[in-house]
């Protein structure tokens, strides 16, 4: 999750007062939340909290809050009724929705809410996917080989069994699971 985290780091900078993290399941999310964690900037104090009352406290306008809500639809309505207050915070609010989740549904209907989160949503699946896709385009034009291509030689034999090919071998394995939707960090192909 490299690029992830560069992305997780860039939004808890840019100064806007929300921002909104996609994640896939519960220990996705708990990893980004520690992640947030280690990376937040120094100079605010950071806090988590799983109620729309609390987040919106006028005394954490100064914290970085990670908003992990229960009832995702109502944090959406919640907030999009209080944008005035949002607008108000010095230090950014990380809204924590599930992929493809309720959450997710109830704000491409609230517009206002959306603008304010526009270019400030972390999807770290969707970077690792173009990394990923990035890693399979440069394959294929190193190589001149799709990676399905590289490992059905490798199986046949046909490839000699060097250090090299070994490296090959791995990231052929991993663009070919990448290929058939299994999860491949980003991170592994960090080569170079």
């Amino acid at each position: 999750m490299r690029d992830s985290t560069g992305a997780l780091w860039k939004v808890l900078r840019t100064g806007k007062p929300l921002a909104c993290v996609l994640y896939e399941d519960f220990a996705a999310r708990e990893a980004l939340v520690e992640l947030s964690y280690l990376i937040a900037p120094n100079e605010f104090e950071l806090r988590r909290t799983e109620e729309l009352d609390e987040s919106l406290d006028p005394g954490q306008q100064n914290a970085v809050v990670l908003f992990v809500p229960h009832n995702e639809i109502e944090a959406i309505r919640g907030l999009d009724a209080r944008r005035a207050l949002l607008a108000q915070r010095t230090a950014p609010m990380v809204l924590f929705l599930l992929r493809r989740g309720s959450g997710v549904q109830e704000l491409a209907v609230r517009r206002g809410l959306a603008a304010l989160l526009r270019d400030q949503e972390v999807d770290p699946d969707e970077i690792d996917r173009a990394t990923i896709d990035a890693e399979r385009a440069r394959f294929c034009s190193e190589l001149r080989q799709t990676p399905e291509e590289w490992l059905e030689a490798w199986r046949a034999g046909q490839k000699a069994d060097t250090p090299a090919n070994n490296l090959v071998l791995h990231q052929a394995l991993l663009l070919e699971r990448g290929r058939r939707g299994e999860p491949v960090e980003a991170a592994a192909f960090s080569r170079r």
